[in-house]
C-alpha cells in the first residue's frame, strides 16, 4: 500500500502520521499492525519503505527504511487544460488522466461549457487516490478555473508546446505530432467540452502559436478525448 504524507522523510527517521484518512484505512479498513510495511511518498517524487511501529485510529508511527526516487513519472510535464464538464465526467478526467501521467490540471470555461464549477476538495481527493493507486511519485496540481483566453495566454507564456484537439479539417494526429516534436520543455493539451471548441476559439489558439491536432477520424466524448490525448503524449 502506498500513501502520500506531509512530513519529510529520511532513512532511519521515525514519522508519526496523523492524517485521519490514512489512519482509518490502515487501522480500521486494512487492519494493519505493528511490523507491517507500507510505502510512503512525499509528493515531490521521493518514496520510502516504512515499517509500522505502532498504530491506533488516531496515529500511525512508522520507521523509514530505504528511500529513493519514484521511477514512474513521465519523462516530461503534461498540463491538461480541460473545459469544465458535468460532475461525473470531470471526475473521470481527474482520475484517469492522473493515472495516465498528467502533472497539472487547469479547468477551463469555454464557449460551449455547460457546467460552470468544480468541487475542488473532491477533485483533489480523487487525484491523490489515483496517484497512489497508479504508483506515481507526485499528486497532480489542480488549479482554479480559468477563462479560455486566460488559459491560452498562460499556456503560451509557459514555454511548453501547446496543442489544441479539434476534430475539424485535416489536422495531424496528436500521436504523430508528439513523436515528431521535442516535448522536453513540457506540453499543454487543450480539450474542449461536449460539442468541442468553437471555431473562434480554435482560431484564437492558432493565432497564439498553438498546434491544432486531431485525435482520429471518430468523434470522441470529451472525457474520452482527454484520456486519449494525454496518453498520446506521455507514451
Amino acid at each position: 500500500m502506498r500513501f502520500f504524507i506531509s512530513q519529510p522523510m529520511s532513512k532511519g527517521a521515525k514519522v508519526v502520521i496523523t492524517d485521519a484518512g490514512i489512519c482509518h484505512q490502515l487501522a480500521r479498513v486494512l487492519r494493519f499492525a505493528a511490523g507491517d510495511m507500507i510505502i510512503v511518498l512525499d509528493g515531490k517524487g521521493s518514496e520510502g519503505e516504512a515499517v509500522i511501529q505502532s498504530i491506533t485510529k488516531d496515529a500511525v508511527t512508522v520507521k523509514i527504511g530505504a528511500c529513493g526516487r519514484n521511477a514512474n513519472e513521465p519523462e516530461y510535464r503534461v498540463t491538461l487544460y480541460q473545459s469544465v464538464l458535468k460532475k461525473d465526467k470531470m471526475e473521470w478526467v481527474f482520475e484517469k488522466c492522473t493515472e495516465v501521467g498528467v502533472a497539472r490540471f487547469v479547468p477551463v470555461l469555454s464557449e460551449h461549457s455547460v457546467k460552470q464549477g468544480v468541487n475542488f476538495i473532491r477533485a483533489r481527493k480523487i487525484a491523490q487516490e489515483a496517484a497512489e493507486q497508479s504508483r506515481r511519485g507526485i499528486i497532480p496540481e489542480i488549479n482554479e478555473i480559468s477563462s479560455f483566453e486566460g488559459a491560452v495566454t498562460e499556456a503560451k507564456e509557459s514555454g511548453a508546446v501547446c496543442v489544441l484537439a479539434h476534430n475539424g479539417g485535416e489536422a495531424e494526429h496528436l500521436r504523430d505530432f508528439a513523436r515528431a516534436h521535442d516535448l522536453s520543455g513540457g506540453v499543454s493539451v487543450f480539450i474542449g467540452p461536449e460539442g468541442g471548441f468553437s471555431d473562434a476559439e480554435v482560431a484564437h489558439a492558432s493565432q497564439n502559436g498553438f498546434h491544432i491536432v486531431s485525435l482520429g477520424k471518430r468523434t470522441l466524448r470529451a472525457e474520452t478525448a482527454a484520456i486519449v490525448a494525454c496518453f498520446s503524449v506521455v507514451t
